[in-house]
């Protein structure tokens, strides 16, 4: 590697700016990441970038490809891309667990069908690190870390199959503060889950069931729901619990019956001060839901809002013999997704109105 490793690097950057210049954003958090971005890599062009040698390069090699990985995501989170009824969903569940003012859930868009995801690194560490060494050498920082969360581009405005981003939050949370890995440690005696297959596949299940519980206790059996649609009766692997085992510890979570692998986070939780798993949904009863006359839920409180996942998922999986049923198939889909999509945005406008109201916004 050499200084040309760098100049190339700093040309696709130049390019890809250009292009992102026009991109509308949905909240200020992200206009400004674009733009610390942005000034970051400015001030590395337009330095002594040719004499750069050995771990330098490499250094700036890695801070090149943050800011590309930056702006990838940034790119596919724009108002016209990504609705912000689902983000902020995932933010007042976030908030819950994590500074949320710290974050910025941010989405990338796979042409894979069922390609969720979290994509991790970017630790608070490496964050820090990156910064003190910008801060140093270019008089910038970055403030805002991003939660990088992947779903299939054909189904971004999929209010069913987006419950699958609560899962992946989920996995975020167990990252960030090392749940999964202090299980792992607990166990056997070692918190790094490559050292054997055992500590692999242990840790790798107890990443699953975490993100389950996390996501079922905001939207009940809605994750689950959908976990059967995809991956019906699979069995045990290196990476993933068999769905009928997973389908029982949300089971047992939900019944408030005996279940281990809550009992087990919730003790590391404990330890660390942090929020335990606890059911942070309030229920809409189907019967009397204002989705029966094809208008949107009135949501009372953030429980509310996240049920109405499970309450859409209900609906749908009756949809045969419910008031929908004189529909056909297409036209169902259409009507709950966009049946949900009218509820979470009324229920937000309503909030941010009343802030503005109350003197909270300024």
């Amino acid at each position: 590697m050499n200084y040309k490793t760098i100049e190339f690097l700093l040309l696709q950057l130049e390019e890809s700016f250009s292009k992102s210049r026009s991109n509308i954003y949905s909240e200020v958090k992200k206009e400004q990441h674009f733009r610390e971005l942005y000034q970051l890599f400015k001030s590395i062009r337009d330095s002594e970038y040719r004499r750069l040698r050995g771990n330098e390069l490499y250094v700036h090699f890695n801070i090149l490809t943050y800011i590309f990985k930056g702006l990838e995501y940034l790119d596919n989170s724009t108002l016209n891309v990504i609705p912000y009824e689902i983000v902020s969903c995932l933010e007042k569940a976030l908030s819950d667990w994590i500074r949320r003012e710290d974050f910025i859930v941010v989405t990338s868009l796979s042409n894979r069908n069922l390609d969720f995801y979290f994509e991790s690194g970017y630790s608070e560490e490496y964050f820090q690190g990156l910064n003190k060494y910008v801060s140093k050498f270019y008089g910038t920082t970055i403030t805002h870390r991003l939660i990088r969360i992947g779903l299939p581009k054909v189904l971004a405005r999929d209010y069913l199959s987006c419950v699958a981003l609560y899962h992946e939050l989920g996995h975020f949370v167990d990252n960030e503060l090392n749940i999964s890995k202090k299980l792992l440690l607990e166990t056997y005696k070692t918190d790094n889950p490559r050292k054997s297959p055992s500590t692999f596949m242990y840790y790798s299940h107890r990443t699953e069931y975490f993100a389950d519980l996390f996501a079922a206790q905001y939207i009940n059996d809605a994750s689950d729901s959908f976990l059967n649609y995809i991956a019906y009766d699979e069995p045990d692997s290196q990476t993933h619990p068999a769905t009928a085992k997973r389908t029982k510890v949300v089971q047992e979570f939900l019944s408030n019956q005996y279940c281990m692998e809550k009992n087990d986070f919730n003790k590391v939780l404990k330890a660390s001060g942090s929020p335990q798993l606890s059911l942070r949904h309030n229920s809409i009863d189907v019967s009397n839901s204002d989705f029966i006359d094809l208008v949107p839920q009135n949501l009372e409180n953030d429980g509310q809002l996240h049920y109405i996942f499970k309450l859409g998922w209900d609906i749908w999986k009756e949809s045969d013999d419910n008031f929908l049923k004189d529909f056909k198939s297409r036209q169902k889909h259409q009507i709950i997704n966009n049946l949900i999509e009218k509820s979470i945005s009324n229920y937000t406008i309503s909030a941010q109105w009343k802030k503005l109201n109350d003197g909270t916004i300024q």
